[in-house]
């Protein structure tokens, strides 16, 4: 039985027809209502670790859960650049509770997501990075040791040491991440990217790098943020406030600065929504294969550079899709994984 469903069940919020489809699963067997009552018990265990005001909405827990089932150590797209051992998926119960307390009491993680949240990986060699990754169609967050709180867009990852050192918090992006840092005026929190690099004592912000972008950029919510090319001196960053974006142009190492009206248009991926403001369908077009894990194609180059300006808080991609068409008075076509759009 799918663990999506289990935990739709427990929680009343699935359909009628998948709460029958669940009932005739638990009469099947009283190893099923076993099941069923265990998975709520270490839900239940589970959740006792996490703070009630926390950054990410809580409607997610569920997801958590799921993942702590599904295996010992390592799961989804959580790994150790230093360590690529396995744990095997057939693990009891028993040792699944028993490894969640592990992780629990030791308080090195507390992932959330909307569709995947991966476990902690197991303790490792204080020099090894660990990799944590949302794959395409996915979004999470993970409260790392010191407090600061990350939170991945699709198609992101973030690399981070299993201890920190003595003097600064290093952590290495690929893609789009929010941080919230936990103030530690003696140790900095530095994020290396592609070609820049943001360092912060305590603040929120938003951080963009992906591998085919030809830029970096950083938005600040609040705080002070200094924004610097890779390999230049600490004192040459430029100081960015709340408000404040800046953007280094990689072909040219050129940055530029400018004040934002409505820093919830680059934080709104958070929530799952999609803006965009005079945005180029070929720009748009990433944006919805990285939301949906689909393959978005267009046959002819007039549709490629159109420009869409949209506010898409519709959670469905059918609705999506639907609306970005009707704004440009064009056609589509949604076949399994791929969408077409046409004049």
């Amino acid at each position: 039985m799918d663990i999506e469903l289990l935990s739709k069940y427990l929680t009343g919020e699935c359909s009628k027809a998948e709460k029958l489809s669940v009932d005739k699963w638990l009469s099947e067997s009283a190893k099923n209502q076993d099941y069923l009552n265990s998975l709520n018990e270490l839900w239940e265990l589970s959740s006792k670790n996490y703070p009630p005001n926390t950054l990410f909405n809580t409607e997610v827990d569920w997801a958590v859960l799921k993942n702590r089932m599904d295996d010992e150590g390592i799961i989804g797209n959580i790994k150790t650049t230093a360590s690529r051992s396995k744990f095997s998926l057939n693990s009891t119960w028993s040792v699944v509770i028993r490894v969640a307390a592990i992780f629990l009491l030791a308080g090195l993680f507390g992932l959330y997501t909307f569709k995947s949240i991966y476990v902690p990986v197991k303790e490792v060699q204080n020099t090894a990075l660990k990799e944590i990754s949302m794959s395409k169609g996915k979004r999470g967050g993970v409260t790392l040791s010191d407090g600061t709180k990350v939170y991945l867009n699709a198609d992101s990852r973030i690399s981070i040491p299993t201890v920190f050192s003595e003097d600064s918090r290093e952590v290495y992006l690929e893609g789009e991440a929010y941080f919230d840092v936990a103030k530690n005026p003696n140790k900095p929190f530095i994020i290396n990217t592609n070609g820049a690099i943001i360092q912060v004592l305590g603040t929120s912000f938003v951080v963009k790098n992906y591998s085919d972008d030809k830029t970096v950029q950083t938005v600040v919510e609040s705080g002070v943020v200094s924004f610097r090319r890779a390999n230049s001196n600490a004192n040459d960053g430029i100081i960015l406030t709340k408000g404040k974006l800046a953007r280094l142009d990689l072909s040219n190492s050129r940055m530029i600065t400018e004040n934002v009206d409505n820093i919830d248009f680059y934080l709104s991926w958070k929530r799952g929504e999609l803006k965009f403001d005079y945005t180029a369908m070929s720009e748009v077009a990433k944006q919805l294969e990285r939301r949906y894990d689909i393959t978005v194609v267009f046959d002819s180059d007039s549709i490629k550079n159109m420009h869409l300006t949209a506010e898409l808080k519709s959670k469905s991609m059918d609705n999506v899709i639907r609306t970005i068409a009707t704004s440009l008075d064009i056609r589509y076509k949604i076949s399994k994984d791929k969408v077409t759009f046409s004049k």
